[in-house]
């Protein structure tokens, strides 16, 4: 895949450095147990040497966020999951905030936009609670099956609605058939963030949060502005903190559009990217 070197590159050190997990510092697999290369690793050890904080904002569930945090041996600061519906304290061993939506009226109307639909919920720190038919083909922390009207009937940080995924390889590409039923489904931003992933995946969470939300909560914890950040990421549900930081930097395997909206292109995950351009810097 083409890589080109940015006309401007970032010349100073950034005071603050976050990374997505799939597709930017471990490979997809779409499961939760892959594990990062030691380039990367080492890579945000010097990050982290000459003072500078890193930070893990990533789609995935808390519990999957914490366990890739702890392999690329990040054992303080923050990771933010769910989209920025949940964020974790990495020296704490803790959530530290969580905002929570109601299931009930976005499954309606999903349900109502294809009965095929199944269903996963994500609850604190206890696993996948999913529905009968849920494929359950990736690695992950599974809480167990229950109802629909169980899932329904409690607050959670994040629904994923999933339906049979389009032939093809759709690996950081969203999938039609999701696109298909996100749009029929056509839930209000004003009630609910939705992001459609590559696997027949529909992600819901609580209106205007995003990973830009997630990413500017972790940094205001620190006393860093957006213009001292330096974000990594390879997918759509990267574009929102591409546009909060002051750098942005898309992996070389990345759809066109992800990797046209970043200030540099590092070369892809399985050539560590993110080391690579890090070295740069530290």
């Amino acid at each position: 895949m083409q890589q080109y070197a940015p006309s401007t590159p970032r010349e100073d050190p950034p005071k603050f450095v976050a990374v997505d997990l799939d597709g930017t510092v471990v490979d997809y697999k779409h499961v939760e147990f892959t594990r990062p290369t030691r380039p990367v690793i080492e890579a945000l050890a010097a990050v982290r040497d000459a003072g500078v904080p890193v930070a893990v904002v990533t789609g995935r569930a808390v519990w999957g966020a914490r366990r890739t945090a702890d392999d690329l041996e990040l054992d303080d600061g923050f990771a933010s999951a769910s989209h920025g519906a949940s964020e974790y304290d990495l020296t704490a061993r803790e959530l530290s905030h969580q905002t929570e939506l109601d299931p009930r009226p976005a499954v309606e109307a999903l349900m109502a936009a294809d009965d095929s639909v199944e269903f996963a919920v994500a609850w604190d720190m206890e696993g996948w609670y999913h529905t009968k038919g849920f494929k359950r083909d990736f690695e992950a922390q599974w809480a167990g099956q229950i109802s629909l009207d169980d899932l329904v009937d409690r607050p959670t940080s994040r629904i994923v609605a999933r339906v049979e995924a389009a032939g093809g390889n759709n690996i950081g590409r969203q999938c039609p058939n999701a696109l298909r039923l996100a749009e029929t489904a056509a839930l209000d931003a004003a009630d609910y963030h939705v992001e459609v992933g590559f696997n027949g995946w529909i992600d819901v969470g609580p209106p205007g949060v995003t990973k830009a939300t997630g990413l500017a909560r972790i940094a205001g914890n620190y006393g860093v502005s957006s213009a001292d950040t330096v974000v990594f990421g390879d997918a759509h549900n990267d574009l929102t903190m591409f546009g909060w930081a002051g750098y942005a930097v898309a992996m070389g395997q990345a759809a066109p559009e992800v990797r046209s909206a970043a200030d540099e292109v590092a070369p892809p995950v399985w050539d560590d990217g993110v080391a690579h351009v890090l070295r740069r810097w530290f």
